[in-house]
Formats: structure tokens, C-alpha cells, sequence
């Protein structure tokens, strides 16, 4: 298996997570960012673009394109 690229992706405006959540809703965004992270494995194993939003427009995205905040 190879290793996915580091991709800093902006943090979207629903990724904060207030400090008095509960433990399942803390879980949740890690669960999600863990997501993210296979999804764009599996694209580089296929070739495959990624589908993203990015300041609320839907974009295609190479997964061997790097990206900044």
C-alpha cells in the first residue's frame, strides 16, 4: 500500500467543534478526517480525481495535487 500525500486542507467553517461536545460528536470529525485521508489513498491507487468543496463550490482534484490552506 502506498502512503497518501500530506494535503493541508482548509478547515471548513463546520470543522470547529465546540469544547463542551459531547464525546461522540468529538469522535465524529476525526472520524471523517480519517475518512478523507482513505479517500485520497484510494484515488491515488486508482487514478482517480477527488470530488472537494472549496469556498462553497464543488471542485476536481487530482490526488497527486498538493494543496494549501
Amino acid at each position: 500500500m502506498t502512503k497518501p500525500l500530506h494535503v493541508n486542507e482548509p478547515v471548513p467553517r463546520y470543522g470547529q467543534i465546540p469544547p463542551d461536545a459531547d464525546a461522540d460528536l468529538k469522535g465524529s470529525l476525526t472520524a471523517i478526517r480519517r475518512a478523507a485521508l482513505r479517500a485520497r489513498l484510494v484515488a491515488q491507487q486508482t487514478g482517480t480525481d477527488l470530488i472537494v468543496v472549496r469556498e462553497d463550490q464543488v471542485v476536481r482534484v487530482s490526488p497527486q495535487q498538493k494543496t494549501t490552506p
